[in-house]
């Protein structure tokens, strides 16, 4: 598992309170915590406790364009 603090706002969590477990995708920070937004259907809960968090998942981000100027553009092919 990795320190809570590589955890950001956009991850996902996976969360293990009161016996049940669930997702949750990060929010934001607050004082021993996060604020989530939960991923199942039922489950209420809008902060956890940085202990609860038993994994997480990177967000992406979103890819750039190809920075290879070698690639070959395929631009003619496009019906403009």
């Amino acid at each position: 598992m990795a320190a809570h603090e590589d955890i950001h706002p956009q991850d996902v969590v996976r969360v293990a309170r009161r016996g049940r477990v669930f997702h949750a995708l990060v929010r934001g920070r607050v004082p021993g915590g996060f604020q989530v937004q939960p991923l199942e259907p039922g489950v209420r809960a809008t902060t956890v406790k940085a202990a609860d968090v038993t994994f997480h998942w990177r967000a992406a981000g979103t890819p750039g364009p190809v920075a290879d100027p070698a690639q070959p553009s395929l631009d003619h092919l496009l019906d403009r």
